[in-house]
């Protein structure tokens, strides 16, 4: 007896994990007739099917059920998949549901798919949508973790109401903006999503468990989707754009027109070509430039389309930066200067002719990428002072970006890569080439994960350099207590920063760091994190030591739905080989800590704010900083929205790099103050789910003032140099305002009018007073008034409308 009631117990815990171990399933049901995207789920085949629903929390309460019942519904015909829900609500008068722009929930309540045609939890294609309509598509893609990238459109219908019962949605998805096989089989990957925002709750149809990283593969099915034939896949999107840029210096104006053509082809059911020809960015948010005292080239992100869309296999190995793309020449006019002669004019950037990728993933998981891209010869202006005349000098050849991945997915959500990038100047000798992999192994319950990345780089004209870099990681990654240690490792001579970014090379880091969290509310919290690290650094070449690095994170949202985080580290002395500017020089920088608090309201109220303070100290030398932010938000009604933010940043006694001679043994430091302070407003007026009007102005200010210099001794120390008597302060200021209106007047299509008015100032004498820096900013302006008609051009629907 005693034997069989095991017996029974142990058959009753193998069921229970069989049962826990079975992906939830939906079927999809072919129709013959399409239905009406009208948000009214009044179509017989409605009634004729069950839905499925069961959707559970991810938060608060992870696992249990949704505090509102959703029920969903899935139909296909030939060409397109159909979703159907219903999304009950308790009280539908408190439903977040307020208009944004597209591809922007903002505080909207929202509910979505994500639809994974081979099945294989590494890429799953999003369409979301909120309560007034406003279209959310994204792309998740398997990485370090998941990443969410909501640059992918697509072009596909929708539509929402608003009922006595919560609220419905109706979208037709085409089989033209999902990438499947013949042989994909019957079985798709599928996950539905709902946040009800005054709850602050986010749900799943199938269960995402806090406790495992990563969304992807914790994935539903949808199945029965068969005898579907994968649509030729052809689009194109000509534009028109014109500029109309008035003179302040003059009474004069300008006018610029451009056209050019974007096109999307299937190659077959995995792969897609886009292309770019003649491209225009002149609609894209100004970068937020800053005065940059660092060693460091600063890093802007990337905001044009083509570059930021279907370009997830590129960023495998951390060598390719899109922005070298058409960015400012690589050459200087000032180095070959003559006697008597100075760069009259330099390029800000080089001329982008044309841009091109094909990318995709098979069944078999095979991810392909190349991506290629081209630059007209940049030139400089050159003047001779004596008698006047110019000449043009080149300071960036015509140029070819090449960009070459392959990708391969394994079990487990496992991946292996290899990625090439290549720079090609014709006529000139100049090279740059890198190589790079990167793997990731992760055992069947997907606990432990090891992490591999390698890159060789290869650069220059008569004298070539090579370098490499090395990194391997092991890591803990599920469960409320994670752990993991690495180790990388870059050369003196790794350099991807061609077409990729690196900030520093020559070092080599280990690092030990723990995670703890605690994802089911108690007590006041919500939920609370906390993440602990030890650095200890060296540099490659010599092989001496850095510094250790101590650092901490911890976050806590309250059940009010207030955030707090407080984060900070202590460094040990650093041997800082990069402040000096000259190889084999370094500055023995002292210990210092700092410390920063974040707070944050309850974003789902009108009126929110975000407060931070940070503090820093290099106590020995009497160096002390302070800095912070402070944001506010309002919104009215459900359509319009304004934003301040103000930050600042004081530091006291700070010691840095100011110059240095040409044979670079005697470098020169300076005692300085350094301030900073900007200011950004933002407004947006949503006209409806399809047009909208924004506006974006901000003022930067920073100055740095220089009270003494020293002599940077070999030992890293610093020696007074009161002989040193050039002026060395800084002092910038940019100002810009981005206005745009925007209207989606069809599917795929757009117009967009923009006004971007800018200024920039550089000057080597401090100026502390504010008012004094805003109104100097304001004499050197430049505007620009630019309109852009994109319209789009599928192939499926233009051959549909011919034959009718």
């Amino acid at each position: 007896m005693k034997h069989q009631f095991i017996a029974v117990l142990l058959l009753l815990f193998c069921l229970n994990s069989v049962s826990a171990q079975e992906k939830k399933s939906v079927e999809a049901v072919r129709i013959t007739k399409p239905i009406i995207i009208d948000g009214i789920l009044d179509e017989e085949v409605y009634s004729q099917h069950k839905p499925t629903g069961g959707f559970l929390q991810i938060q608060p309460y992870n696992g249990k059920p949704a505090m509102e019942s959703t029920e969903a519904y899935f139909f296909y015909d030939e060409s397109a998949i159909y979703v159907g829900a219903t999304l009950y609500d308790s009280k539908p008068d408190s439903i977040f549901n307020f208009l944004t722009e597209r591809d922007d929930m903002g505080m909207s309540d929202f509910f979505g798919v994500y639809i994974d045609p081979y099945n294989q939890g590494q890429l799953a294609y999003g369409f979301f949508i909120t309560p007034s309509g406003v279209q959310v598509d994204l792309k998740a893609i398997k990485r370090d973790g998941d990443n969410e990238d909501t640059n992918w459109n697509a072009v596909w219908e929708s539509k929402t109401r608003v009922t006595d019962k919560g609220w419905t949605v109706e979208m037709r998805i085409p089989f033209s903006e999902l990438r499947f096989s013949e042989k994909s089989g019957s079985t798709w990957g599928l996950n539905m999503f709902r946040n009800i925002r005054r709850y602050n709750s986010n749900n799943s149809w199938s269960f995402i468990d806090r406790k495992v990283s990563g969304f992807i593969h914790q994935e539903g099915q949808l199945t029965g989707i068969k005898d579907v034939k994968p649509p030729l896949r052809l689009s194109l999107s000509p534009y028109l754009a014109t500029y109309f840029e008035p003179k302040s210096s003059t009474s004069s104006s300008s006018f610029l027109y451009k056209g050019g053509l974007d096109l999307k082809y299937g190659i077959n059911e995995s792969f897609t070509l886009d292309m770019m020809l003649v491209p225009d960015f002149g609609q894209i948010q100004s970068d937020d430039k800053k005065l940059n005292l660092s060693p460091y080239e600063l890093y802007y992100s990337e905001k044009r389309q083509f570059f930021n869309e279907g370009t997830e296999l590129f960023q495998r190995g951390n060598i390719f930066y899109s922005r070298r793309i058409g960015a400012s020449p690589m050459f200087s006019a000032g180095d070959n200067l003559k006697d008597h002669e100075i760069v009259d004019y330099n390029p800000g950037e080089t001329q982008l002719v044309n841009a091109t990728k094909i990318s995709g993933r098979t069944k078999d998981g095979w991810g392909i990428g190349v991506l290629n891209a081209m630059s007209l010869q940049s030139n400089a202006t050159v003047k001779d002072t004596l008698t006047g005349l110019t000449h043009d000098v080149s300071v960036q050849p015509f140029t070819n970006y090449n960009v070459m991945v392959v990708d391969k997915s394994l079990k487990n959500n496992s991946y292996v890569s290899l990625i090439n990038t290549n720079v090609y100047m014709f006529g000139s000798p100049f090279r740059a080439n890198v190589s790079a992999t990167e793997f990731q192994l992760r055992d069947k319950s997907k606990t432990y994960a090891l992490k591999g990345k390698g890159a060789v780089s290869y650069r220059g004209d008569s004298i070539r350099e090579t370098g490499y870099y090395g990194y391997l990681s092991l890591s803990k990654n599920k469960g409320n207590f994670q752990y993991g240690v690495y180790q990388d490792l870059y050369t003196d001579k790794y350099n991807p920063n061609d077409l990729g970014y690196l900030q520093r090379n020559n070092q080599k880091t280990t690092e030990v760091y723990a995670h703890a969290q605690k994802t089911e509310p108690f007590g006041i919290f919500r939920e609370i994190n906390g993440f602990v690290y030890w650095d200890y650094i060296r540099m490659f070449n010599p092989n001496t030591l850095y510094c250790n690095e101590l650092g901490y994170n911890a976050n806590a949202q309250f059940k009010n739905n207030y955030w707090l985080n407080i984060n900070g580290r202590y460094d040990t002395d650093v041997y800082d080989y990069f402040e000096p500017r000259v190889s084999g020089r370094f500055y023995k920088r002292p210990r210092a800590y700092n410390f920063n608090l974040n707070l944050s309201t309850d974003e789902r109220k009108p009126l929110n704010f975000y407060f931070h303070y940070g503090h820093g100290s290099q106590s020995s030398i009497g160096q002390y900083s302070n800095f912070g932010d402070f944001q506010t938000t309002l919104r009215i009604g459900k359509r319009f929205q304004i934003s301040y933010m103000i930050s600042f940043y004081n530091s006291t006694h700070e010691k840095g790099f100011v110059d240095k001679n040409s044979a670079n043994d005697s470098i020169i430091f300076a005692r300085r103050n350094v301030n900073s302070l900007e200011n950004i407003f933002s407004s947006s007026y949503i006209l409806s789910n399809k047009a909208s009007l924004s506006l974006r102005a901000r003022h930067y200010w920073s100055g740095a003032n220089n009270k003494s210099f020293y002599l940077l001794q070999s030992d890293g120390s610093l020696a007074d140099n009161p002989s040193y008597k050039q002026s060395k302060d800084q002092n910038y200021n940019a100002f810009t305002v981005d206005m745009s209106f925007r209207w989606n007047f069809a599917p795929g299509s757009e117009l967009v009018c923009t006004w971007k008015n800018s200024a920039y100032t550089d000057q080597n004498v401090f100026n502390n007073n504010y008012w004094n820096n805003l109104h100097n900013t304001w004499l050197n302006q430049k505007n620009s008034i630019s309109l852009k008609v994109l319209y789009y051009i599928d192939y499926n629907k233009f051959i549909k409308k011919k034959t009718v």
